[in-house]
């Protein structure tokens, strides 16, 4: 620890930037317009050192993380940001370009202490609509283009960029509900000044050199904490692989594979003998498999246990993954969709260390996004409701899995019922329960899938999406048994019609829109469930007493 930091110090500094990041991002979600990130938090917050290190990040979305420091890479490559000024500030959505897809806004805002460049604020947004073919996902899409405004990377001023500046304006006039949109960005700016007059008040109270100091050690610590747990690991090479469900135009899967080397308190991965790139919106852009796959290593390695951090990153070594394979995808390639392979990554990473560290993995939950998108024009303009519904979590070997939450690469929240009705007055959620029977059977159960049944209200409703599971089943590890499959399906004079997992659909007034979400794997051989734990289950209605009695031989 350096001369300038003492323990006691370093515990108050080291603590307080995360709680920068941490207020980062509650500044965000309050701030925000949509609902997106208003009530499902699809959005993440960093703060980074003046060389655009991540320091501290908030506990968010798993899948953004690195995100900033890949971006910020892009940024420094373009421009000298040494002569960055207090008024500027930097933006992009760009996939190829250290973005992940173009709904995901990223903002960074230079941080100046008595004239002296010190750090940056960044802050990133998923946005409710970026143009584009439809109003949410856009499964016919084929390439970026389709898919809506892309950004490149913008160094703006703000006060004459923004309000009647070309910025704002040229955002505006390509996004359905512009307000919206420009609401959240604005909110992006809060979240930023928030971080900085924080920052500024720990400069003032402990000065520049102690707290830059403490924050280069925050990164080292995370880096010691993260080389001790791989050198936990036995060294070796690990594989595995699992399969996206396809791509949306033809029924064949795409397979994601890894090797993992570990050697010492570092490791390697290499993603070769995954698919090609693909038609659709599944490809996932480098940087989005990267951000999966450090947060896999993240939860193996303990969890929250490592701040996250720069440090946190350093003893990965390298991660291979093949330029045109549907995980690095060459430009001009859709990306839309990325989650789903990058729920992919995570599995794939829990299933190769399962063999080795098996108390530290997860069975496969649902483990994508189940991006329920719908899109109404009225005289009072374009409404769009964008959602992501949870599904159930992979048990592990000291728990079940959890029931109906997003999937570990997401972490988005629930909607509330009564928000989506309010801001959404052309549909009227009737149901949203628990899936019974959903969750995969073990010593430790999966978690239980969701069911939602929304009745359309209008004429003229687009239902856009994009999810996975309906064909290749979550799995379950050391006997225990697979979660089911996931399904969409629409009711319409008593006909019920079958949806792809990715699609755009025209609904009527009057259907009913019912999603059904996968439930986790289970972790270990049914047969060892605890009796009372089951018996409580059936009085709680999470599992019928037929299927206790046929699956887990309770009499």
């Amino acid at each position: 620890m350096s001369d300038k930091l003492t323990q006691a110090t370093f515990n108050i500094i080291s603590n307080g930037l995360h709680g920068i990041a941490q207020e980062m991002g509650e500044k965000l979600v309050r701030s925000a317009y949509s609902t997106i990130i208003r009530e499902a938090r699809d959005c993440s917050t960093s703060f980074l050192d003046r060389n655009g290190r991540i320091i501290a990040q908030a506990q968010f979305c798993p899948i953004h993380m690195n995100s900033f420091g890949k971006v910020f890479e892009a940024f420094a490559n373009k421009f000298d940001l040494s002569t960055i000024q207090p008024d500027e500030g930097l933006m992009t959505n760009d996939p190829y370009s250290g973005a992940q897809h173009l709904n995901d806004i990223i903002l960074f805002t230079p941080v100046f202490y008595r004239d002296e460049l010190v750090a940056f604020s960044a802050s990133l947004g998923h946005h409710i609509d970026t143009g584009g073919g439809a109003a949410g996902p856009n499964a016919s899409a084929n390439d970026i283009y389709s898919e809506g405004l892309r950004i490149p990377l913008s160094r703006f001023n703000v006060h004459r960029d923004l309000g009647d500046g070309l910025l704002e304006q040229f955002i505006r006039i390509n996004v359905r509900p512009p307000d919206e949109v420009m609401g959240d960005i604005y909110a992006q700016f809060a979240a930023n000044r928030t971080g900085e007059g924080r920052f500024i008040e720990m400069l003032d109270r402990f000065g520049v050199d102690t707290v830059l100091a403490g924050a280069a050690e925050l990164q080292d610590y995370s880096e010691r904490l993260a080389r001790e747990a791989i050198s936990a690991i036995p060294d070796g090479i690990y594989q595995a692989e699992d399969f996206v469900d396809d791509n949306g135009f033809s029924p064949d899967p795409l397979r994601v594979a890894v090797q993992i080397r570990v050697d010492g308190d570092s490791l390697e991965l290499d993603f070769a003998g995954s698919a090609p790139q693909t038609k659709g919106i599944i490809n996932s852009p480098l940087a989005a498999t990267i951000s999966a796959a450090y947060g896999a290593i993240g939860i193996l390695l303990g969890g929250g246990r490592i701040p996250v951090n720069d440090g946190l990153y350093r003893p990965i070594r390298a991660i291979n993954v093949p330029y045109g394979s549907f995980l690095n995808p060459s430009e001009p390639r859709a990306v839309r969709a990325r989650n789903n392979a990058c729920h992919r990554v995570y599995n794939v990473i829990m299933l190769a260390m399962s063999e080795v560290v098996p108390n530290q993995v997860l069975a496969s939950g649902h483990d994508t996004t189940n991006a329920i998108g719908m899109g109404h024009m009225s005289p009072e303009g374009y409404r769009v409701y964008m959602e992501v519904v949870g599904g159930g979590w992979g048990a592990s070997a000291g728990a079940d899995g959890a029931d109906v939450v997003d999937g570990y690469v997401g972490n988005c929240s629930n909607v509330p019922v009564e928000s989506l009705e309010t801001d959404y007055p052309f549909m009227r959620v009737e149901e949203y329960t628990l899936r019974r029977g959903s969750a995969g059977a073990g010593e430790r159960r999966g978690g239980l899938g969701a069911r939602r049944v929304y009745r359309i209200l209008a004429d003229g409703v687009t239902f856009n999406s994009y999810s996975d599971r309906f064909k290749v089943a979550p799995w379950g590890l050391f006997g225990g048994e697979n979660g089911q499959h996931s399904h969409f399906t629409v009711e319409r004079d008593g006909e019920r019609i079958a949806l792809p997992s990715k699609g755009n659909t025209e609904l009527l007034k009057g259907d009913r829109l019912i999603i059904e979400t996968a439930g986790g794997g289970g972790f270990g051989d049914p047969q060892k469930r605890d009796r009372g734990v089951l018996r409580r289950e059936i009085e709680q209605g999470l599992l019928s007493a037929e299927d206790a009695a046929r699956v887990y031989g309770l009499s």
